[in-house]
């Protein structure tokens, strides 16, 4: 179900829905996609190349159970990249439909419409290639890992912090702690979380959200307060969280020696607050 005036991007309408009404799988290949619930080797890619594999479980040292990760953070990113992942079945219609609206504007790819649940099974179980073939794996997997209840949401998040990208070669929330605040994932801020969270579409662009004096520039500055207000409203966060929030973010020396002062539009001030 489809329509869009062109002229009028918003006005786009869309739905779709997958039901199980003579829909059968002829065959599932040599993946079990229930082993994400057990200890595995994922391998990171980085254009099309790897760049690094390692264990997601408790035999990686820098492996972080969901419970050992800041309740901010989770939170964060939650706000940011998927509100409604502990209640939806794999995908948000919403979502969709102001990504492609936005591409429509933009008369580009600018905006993923992507839960959680579909960056994990893009990340753990398909190729890179931007194909229709792939999206529709990408879809049919989503479904059978959400509706077939192959994977509790705790178990998906827990995952999806462990393996994403945060920085140069840097996956995962432990590494992501260590490197940019030399902290555990348990003792991140409010701040430190929100900003983490605000990297994580484009990762490498980090550089970019500091002044020559190492300050953070304006716009990611307002970004953390905008998000902490978010969390505050859908009751995230307490009223003594928000006020105690403090947006000059403190960054390692070795996070340092990567930044490239930015004097000119950097991410944030792109990023949209549809939330």
């Amino acid at each position: 179900n489809f329509f869009v005036d062109f002229s009028l991007p918003d006005s786009l309408k869309f739905n779709s829905e997958l039901k199980k009404h003579n829909f059968s799988i002829q065959q599932f290949g040599n993946t079990n996609y229930s082993n994400i619930n057990n200890e595995f080797e994922y391998t990171a890619f980085e254009n099309g190349e790897p760049l690094k594999s390692f264990l997601v479980g408790p035999s990686n040292p820098k492996f972080s159970p969901i419970n050992q990760i800041s309740p901010f953070l989770r939170n964060a990113i939650l706000c940011t990249e998927d509100g409604g992942f502990y209640y939806h079945r794999g995908f948000l219609i919403e979502s969709i439909q102001q990504s492609i609206a936005e591409d429509i504007k933009r008369k580009k790819f600018a905006r993923g419409g992507s839960t959680l649940t579909m960056q994990l099974v893009k990340n753990v179980f398909l190729n890179r290639n931007k194909t229709i073939s792939r999206k529709l794996e990408e879809i049919i997997i989503v479904w059978l890992i959400e509706n077939q209840q192959l994977c509790s949401k705790d178990r998906m998040y827990e995952v999806y912090l462990n393996i994403i990208e945060w920085g140069p070669k840097i996956y995962g929330i432990t590494e992501a702690s260590e490197f940019y605040f030399n902290k555990k994932p348990l003792t991140l801020s409010l701040s430190e979380s929100i900003y983490l969270a605000s990297i994580i579409p484009k990762p490498k662009y980090f550089k970019y959200s500091f002044d020559q004096n190492g300050e953070l520039i304006q716009s990611a500055k307002d970004f953390i307060t905008a998000i902490a207000n978010k969390m505050l409203n859908k009751e995230m966060i307490t009223e003594s969280d928000l006020q105690k929030l403090d947006t000059k973010i403190i960054i390692s020396d070795q996070a340092k020696s990567y930044i490239i002062p930015s004097d000119s539009l950097s991410t944030f001030e792109t990023i949209d607050f549809n939330f």
